[in-house]
């Protein structure tokens, strides 16, 4: 029998959604005043960083921004939510770094506590659940979710939210409300479209647990793919090149080889151990298998979590020996991981112990990887490798906007160039009076946001100025200057390096820097872009 939407499911969805929302009010429990306290302070160190500390945008944050400057439907590799998400922190901060993050860093508020309730509404006591979500507010990837303004943030917050409705579901092996369900998939697939895995983990529970199968998840599946219309909508206009370009990634375009092991399965478990610290993710490790020796004994939703976390990780782990895995693809796996966390140090001391350690050591290593650049930058404490520097994509762009201005570049009359959508990104944000810079495909590298915007073809005998932005040894390498004056010669009258200006010192010496060209009489034509997404 075909679904259909009656007024009464309609009600109902609402009053269910009512419902979940109290769950979500300020409950004045110790546990909760705790869990607020610790993520008030948070909130303010992170202010305080982005307003005074040296991580400035990283290249994604300032492509994204640049997306907010140009609100669409949809844009080149993801869906219009980040963009939609940044325009209304700078329109309520204005168009620097605080208004760009200001809602990544609500985000990063927000995720403890639905990870609290979660584990609260999941047979978890108050006291354990505060500690899970306390060991995901200070592990690194809670810290830096409240600090970068990256796609991952919206979709795990819906992600989160999905699972605080589900669990309470699952424990009274009620029927959930797929309308619900739907809605919130739907909403993170505005950021990110892997949270439609969320319909695989459910339907894969289906057989072994009768009471949750209903006729209404086709209506809740119909609202959650509402999530893809933006993107349909601009991709039918633009080449389907999300879809091209999410294709080319999927199968192996991140990668250089084929076949087994062809992939970075080291890096990958490398980089989980970094997202949720070395300690953290080991007892997550242990409650994953102490939940599938006791999956009969435990109760549904923790079966259900425990099964969420290791889909995901393990099937991260097999991509990986097939193709370059990026650390933070499986990022979905770690709101049910730590709900888990909070039943497994339930009722073992030695693990909650663990769980302490972990903890501090997460600070520690996080705090000492914020401190790197600027013990760097002052030389403090000894010579210091520039390339452990965890954030050397985020330093030193504030220096653009003298340099620039130094190097004789008038905001009103030239143009800014670069062959690296990432140095266009930077460019356009910390550039004089964040005027748009171009991309100049010179290389022929893939497709990317900027491919689809206006270019300079009608502007012909306008000066350029070209930008190279390097790290030490590449800085260093002397062909760079020449390749460049060759590459850029048949699209100008005329080219030269007016400097090498030093964007970031690490223990005295340039470390980063900018190689500005000035390009005069520009003759109207741009690099052929390659059919490459």
């Amino acid at each position: 029998m075909r679904p259909t939407i009656e007024k009464n499911d309609i009600i109902a969805s609402f009053f269910d959604l009512f419902g979940s929302v109290c769950y979500f009010l300020p409950m004045f429990r110790k546990e909760s005043l705790i869990l607020a306290a610790l993520i008030l302070v948070k909130a303010i160190l992170m202010v305080e960083l982005i307003l005074r500390g040296p991580i400035g945008l990283g290249p994604d944050e300032a492509q994204y921004w640049t997306w907010s400057q140009n609100l669409d439907w949809g844009y080149y590799s993801k869906p219009p939510g980040i963009a939609w998400q940044i325009w209304l922190g700078t329109q309520l901060f204005g168009s620097n770094p605080l208004g760009v993050r200001f809602f990544s860093i609500l985000i990063g508020s927000l995720l403890p506590i639905l990870i609290y309730v979660t584990a609260q509404r999941s047979s978890v006591s108050p006291k354990w659940a505060l500690c899970g979500a306390v060991a995901f507010a200070l592990s690194p990837m809670g810290i830096l979710s409240s600090l970068f303004a990256i796609t991952d943030g919206g979709m795990l917050l819906f992600w989160t939210a999905c699972l605080a409705y589900l669990g309470p579901s699952l424990f009274e092996k009620k029927t959930p409300n797929y309308l619900i369900v739907g809605f919130l998939i739907g909403c993170g697939a505005l950021f990110k479209w892997p949270i439609y895995f969320l319909w695989i983990l459910l339907l894969v529970c289906w057989p072994f647990h009768r009471w949750m199968v209903s006729s209404q998840a086709l209506l809740g599946l119909g609202i959650s793919l509402l999530g893809l219309l933006p993107s349909v909508y601009w991709n039918s206009q633009h080449d389907f090149a999300t879809f091209r370009h999410v294709f080319s990634t999927v199968s192996g375009g991140h990668g250089r080889g084929s076949g087994l092991f062809a992939g970075n399965p080291l890096e990958f478990i490398g980089s989980q151990l970094a997202i949720a610290s070395p300690i953290l993710f080991i007892l997550i490790c242990a409650a994953l298998f102490l939940a599938f020796r006791r999956y009969r004994q435990i109760s549904p939703p923790i079966q259900f979590f425990a099964l969420a976390t290791a889909v995901i990780l393990l099937g991260g782990f097999g991509m990986s020996l097939f193709m370059k895995m990026q650390g933070n693809w499986p990022i979905a796996a770690y709101p049910s991981a730590f709900v888990l966390l909070s039943w497994f140090i339930q009722d073992n001391s030695k693990a909650y112990r663990w769980t302490v350690a972990g903890v501090a050591l997460s600070v520690a290593l996080t705090l000492a990887a914020f401190a790197i650049p600027t013990l760097q930058e002052q030389s403090i404490t000894g010579q210091i490798p520039y390339k452990v520097n965890p954030f050397r994509h985020n330093i030193g762009w504030g220096q653009l906007d003298s340099a620039l201005t130094k190097a004789g570049y008038h905001p009103a009359a030239d143009a800014l160039i670069s062959d690296k959508y990432q140095t266009v990104s930077e460019l356009s944000f910390y550039g004089p009076e964040q005027n748009m810079a171009h991309f100049f495909n010179l290389m022929g590298v893939r497709k990317n946001q900027f491919s689809y915007w206006p270019k300079l073809t009608s502007q012909s005998g306008k000066r350029c100025f070209f930008v190279v932005v390097e790290n030490i040894p590449q800085l260093n390498d002397p062909t760079l200057t020449t390749n460049y004056l060759e590459r850029l010669a048949p699209y100008f009258g005329s080219v030269r390096l007016v400097e090498i200006a030093p964007l970031f010192l690490a223990n005295g010496s340039v470390s980063k820097g900018a190689l500005i060209f000035e390009c005069l009489d520009f003759k109207g034509k741009y690099p052929v872009d390659p059919d490459l997404y």
